[in-house]
């Protein structure tokens, strides 16, 4: 569906209505009561979205000026410190422009322009706002805070432009039939006309971002869905940086079904909903062999994710080396303070292979490559 351009707004409204096709096909109440919240918030979204467009076109239809010079995605694996190497880069702020979650709603010129009216405005009155913002953080994402935290305010992926669209597998975070949809997990898999639908709306809402957020910033996202469209990102993009993280097998895999599961309620474990995560998830080690096929080596860097975790500092150095980038002395005492604070971290999450009908040999023999380029142990 598109209102006078795909950059302006476009949807896959196929994906929405095999998702209301799914969800009432039979009686499940909390089915039902998840597809009518999420229609709901969908229609509502769109249409407050739309409303900051208009206000684009008609007092800010300069970011359609906007170049995007060589923007930088961090792709991985989900559950692969994605979104810990996100927010350590983006602390060289005077070099990134990167979206926080509240941003990710509505990526628009307006809409960031509101938003930091209403930040100043908040300093100058005494954190009013932040500190409520902060007690929905609390309410809405404080359950997740082992697993991914979240909020309003802190650096974020910029998968809800995707998720607008329809083009994104987070739509099917509350409905337990993820293994009956496949035409929205690989956008690189799909017709061109989704592929340019898609990025170019999502081209639209990274200009109008950075020509809010500061046109002399490099882009800056972090994307785990984005390893099923990083040759589409590419096209796009064609100077972009690619940084990946290479987490071993055993323990990202479980941790992504876990994650993405955990709305799924009593399903038995060997659901086929749950264990098409799975899948998924080996799929996208698979695809990371066409990764390096695509993108030049000037272009590409792959970190591990035990390195990430126990050498922040180090890692975040190497990356700038590979991409001559030069790091501010403020910029490194940032990371040697973070560093000293991972000395103490430990992961509180232990999840079991078994329960998503895995096995390390059934693993090792998919993924053989994979444990051979990384030298993870089998």
């Amino acid at each position: 569906m598109k209102y006078f351009s795909a950059g302006f707004y476009y949807v896959r409204y196929s994906i929405l209505g095999k998702i209301i096709y799914y969800s009432y096909r039979r009686f499940n109440m909390r089915v039902w009561v998840f597809a009518i919240f999420f229609i709901f918030q969908f229609l509502l979204n769109q249409f407050i979205h739309i409303i900051f467009r208009l206000i684009d076109e008609i007092f800010f239809s300069g970011y359609k000026k906007v170049k995007i010079n060589q923007p930088v995605f961090i792709i991985a694996n989900p559950r692969s410190g994605t979104t810990y190497l996100h927010r350590l880069i983006s602390m060289d702020d005077d070099r990134f422009a990167y979206t926080k979650f509240a941003h990710t709603f509505f990526m628009t010129v307006s809409f960031t322009k509101f938003a930091n009216l209403v930040k100043w405005i908040d300093r100058h009155t005494g954190n009013l706002i932040r500190n409520g913002l902060n007690k929905l953080d609390e309410l809405f994402w404080g359950g997740w805070d082992n697993i991914h935290a979240m909020g309003f305010n802190k650096a974020e992926e910029d998968e809800l432009p995707f998720a607008q669209t329809m083009m994104s597998t987070g739509v099917f975070l509350p409905f337990p039939y993820f293994d009956l949809i496949d035409d929205n997990k690989f956008l690189d898999k799909e017709p061109l006309s989704v592929r340019k639908g898609t990025m170019d709306f999502y081209e639209s809402c990274v200009k109008r971002f950075v020509y809010a957020a500061g046109q002399d910033k490099t882009y800056l996202s972090k994307n785990v869905m984005s390893t099923g469209r990083f040759k589409s990102l590419l096209e796009r993009f064609p100077d972009a940086k690619v940084i990946y993280i290479a987490r071993h097998p055993y323990e990202a895999l479980p941790s992504f079904a876990s994650m993405f599961t955990s709305m799924y309620g009593s399903l038995p474990d060997d659901d086929p909903s749950r264990l098409a995560w799975s899948e998924l998830g080996i799929q996208f080690y698979l695809y990371l062999a066409e990764m390096r096929r695509v993108i030049p080596p000037s272009q590409f860097i792959a970190v591990i994710y035990d390195d990430l975790i126990g050498n922040p500092k180090d890692t975040v150095i190497k990356v700038y080396k590979h991409f001559d980038w030069k790091a501010s002395d403020e910029f490194v005492k940032t990371l040697e303070s973070e560093q000293a604070r991972q000395k103490n971290y430990h992961s509180g999450h232990e999840y079991s292979l078994d329960k998503y009908n895995l096995s390390k040999e059934y693993i090792y023999e998919r993924l053989f490559e994979v444990f051979h380029e990384f030298g993870f142990e089998k």
